[in-house]
């Protein structure tokens, strides 16, 4: 059974705040770091899901390895794939990042294979806070491990955001056709308007 705002069982809640300022020391790029600290408000360790079960207490939890969930509130929006780039580097770790900003939601996940890691990130999109976050499917992720939960999770996160891509230019398309169509209504009057007084100059000069 789910606890809190995401579709999570409640046996993975952790619920830890994390001590900014010791976490965004660890950034390198000075700039960088300043955006961390003026932008972010907090950062909090949600939820961990692991493969072990009869887990006692959070201690242990967090002692397994598994998929760590954290949750960002900002101030302001940050670029998700730059959040997403600086937590991997910064929390090293399978990672699910959940970003919210002014009623609005991106999420980013990262996948540490190696040389072959890969991160994903999807734009921020309206977010209903009446509604649970879904993470997980559970008949999708039923007899599943925590590593193929977490690359449907990355899979998912790429069809989003490729999604919310195509929905942003289609969008753009929109408005780009209809200033078009304004533009050219706006000549066709124009030019009607230098008709009709050619043809009053034209009248004018007929009575002359």
């Amino acid at each position: 059974m789910s606890e809190g705002r995401y579709n999570i069982p409640k046996q993975y809640k952790v619920d830890k705040g994390m001590p900014l300022d010791a976490l965004f020391q660890k950034i390198d790029n000075l700039k960088c770091r300043r955006i961390f600290e003026t932008e972010i408000e907090s950062v909090e360790w949600s939820y961990h899901l692991v493969d072990k079960g009869g887990i006692k207490d959070m201690r242990e939890l967090v002692r397994e390895q598994g998929l760590s969930v954290f949750e960002v509130n900002l101030k302001r929006k940050i670029d998700p794939d730059l959040l997403t780039d600086v937590f991997s580097g910064l929390l090293q770790r399978p990672i699910l990042m959940v970003y919210l900003c002014n009623g609005e939601l991106s999420m980013g996940t990262y996948i540490p294979i190696g040389k072959s890691s890969r991160t994903c990130s999807t734009d921020f999109y309206p977010y209903d806070a009446d509604r649970l976050i879904e993470v997980m499917d559970y008949d999708a992720d039923s007899g599943k491990t925590t590593q193929q939960i977490h690359k449907r999770i990355y899979a998912m996160l790429f069809h989003q955001k490729r999604m919310i891509m195509i929905e942003k230019a289609f969008e753009q398309l929109n408005k780009d056709n209809e200033k078009e169509s304004f533009a050219f209504e706006f000549s066709l009057e124009n030019l009607d308007r230098i008709r009709a007084d050619a043809d009053f100059v034209q009248s004018q000069l007929k009575v002359v």
